[in-house]
């Protein structure tokens, strides 16, 4: 964490996020012109991720390792963009534009913090991981900075924090049907790395688990109590 390596990587990771929100706003991106440039990262991600994850089956050919199945949340977030960029329906586009502006920048944030996968530039995993965080981060970025996420209200807040809690509720059975596999799904299962500050075993998976919660709530709303101060002030 935060190597030489890891370095490079972050300041790769900013030149890209800056360049396309420069571009964004250059060219006056619309949400599907946006969509289709997101939908192509994920894309390339996930194929990276998918075949990079195969392993032999015992009766021979390969299958995917269920480690590798789209349920983290920054994952979670392909299926997302792709309604938000295909849907014709607008019945719940504005509230996942919303969840995907906080979710996305501070999940994203998170996840080039604490490389997962690595940060060495001989592995395929390593290029997915930033490759993708930073897509998704500019994305977020992206939404909030063309006024489509409307992150000023303490509704929305809610509803975000609601949305990451039935998430980290469906997600605790999933990792619980998967659990043969040992996966880690969200991270509830135990910390994304070791010997982390906060976010460690050293009293037991019950703190933890309160911890990696009020962790999330907390960051939401630091994140968008910027947004709703300001227009409470113009108001």
């Amino acid at each position: 964490m935060f190597t030489k390596e890891h370095c490079v990587w972050i300041g790769l990771c900013i030149l890209f996020i800056t360049g396309m929100c420069i571009l964004s706003i250059k060219k006056k991106f619309n949400l599907h012109q946006a969509g289709c440039i997101m939908t192509f990262i994920c894309l390339i991600s996930e194929t990276t991720k998918v075949m990079s994850g195969m392993e032999e089956s015992v009766a021979g050919g390969r299958h995917l390792t269920p480690q590798y199945l789209p349920f983290h949340l920054c994952s979670l977030m392909i299926f997302v963009v792709l309604y938000l960029t295909f849907a014709k329906g607008e019945k719940y586009k504005q509230v996942l534009i919303n969840f995907v502006a906080v979710a996305g920048s501070l999940g994203s944030i998170c996840a080039i913090l604490i490389p997962t996968n690595g940060t060495d530039f001989t592995t395929t995993l390593a290029y997915q991981c930033f490759v993708y965080h930073s897509g998704l981060l500019w994305f977020a970025l992206y939404l909030i900075i063309s006024r489509q996420a409307e992150l000023g209200s303490v509704k929305t807040l809610k509803m975000n924090i609601l949305i990451l809690l039935s998430l980290v509720f469906i997600t605790l059975y999933v990792n619980g049907a998967l659990s043969v596999y040992d996966t880690n799904y969200l991270f509830l299962t135990k910390p994304p790395m070791d010997n982390l500050p906060y976010l460690n075993l050293d009293h037991g998976w019950y703190v933890y688990f309160i911890r990696i919660i009020v962790l999330g709530i907390v960051m939401a709303v630091l994140f968008q109590l910027p947004f709703i101060l300001k227009k409470h002030k113009i108001k």
